[in-house]
């Protein structure tokens, strides 16, 4: 079976995602931890839902990436395309991590028009030059059929992560392309994130959790 890498953060549409792909695919949930730009109730709701995908779905590992720094410096020059430029270097960094778990695509929670790094144009911004196919079952639905579905399947759960704070208050949904790729090129995001790839944690189980926590609580 061929294997995947499936973006998954602690809200309810990339979990479902995830279990969907797991019909067809090996996946290997990645998870970027952006903590401490979330609480520390969002940081545990958010391993609460892969313990739940881990235990459902017979996933192997789950991969979690420090994304903190990376958000800094996105954050401080980004502007309004921070969230389109924290969205394709999560891309870049699950390409990455494709080749090296020598992965056939990504599967992303992603749907048209639920955020703003998910109008058509974004979409397109930031799947740009991609090497992997970008898998997107959930594309066409709404946040109705998305919960009628995690709860046909067992997976909704009334609690959900909160959003990061570093969200612009007017990001931009109508990026391009050159835009994008002279800013990601400016902070050098593609350097920082080939120097954290080695500080990517591969969880197995979950006894080293908390080991994980405290170590972001003294980096932050």
């Amino acid at each position: 079976m061929e294997k995947v890498i499936c973006l998954v953060s602690g809200g309810i549409d990339s979990p479902l995602a995830c279990a969907l792909a797991s019909k067809n695919f090996e996946i290997i949930p990645l998870h970027f931890c952006v903590y401490p730009y979330v609480s520390d109730e969002t940081f545990f709701t958010t391993i609460e839902i892969l313990k739940k995908l881990k235990d459902r779905l017979d996933v192997e590992k789950i991969l979690i990436f420090p994304w903190s720094k990376i958000l800094r410096r996105i954050s401080h020059a980004g502007g309004r395309y921070t969230c389109v430029l924290c969205r394709r270097g999560m891309l870049k960094a699950a390409e990455a991590l494709c080749e090296r778990e020598k992965c056939s695509a990504i599967v992303t929670g992603e749907s048209i028009g639920q955020k703003a790094s998910q109008t058509l144009d974004n979409l397109a911004v930031t799947s740009f030059g991609i090497k992997f196919p970008i898998i997107r079952p959930l594309l066409t639905m709404d946040k109705l059929e998305i919960e009628r579905e995690a709860r046909k399947i067992g997976i909704w759960s009334e609690k959900h992560a909160g959003c990061c704070t570093v969200v612009p208050r007017y990001p931009s949904t109508s990026a391009k392309t050159e835009t994008v790729e002279r800013l990601f090129a400016k902070i050098g995001l593609e350097k920082e994130i080939e120097n954290e790839l080695g500080n990517v944690v591969e969880i197995r189980s979950f006894k080293d959790v908390e080991k994980f926590q405290n170590s972001l609580r003294k980096e932050s």
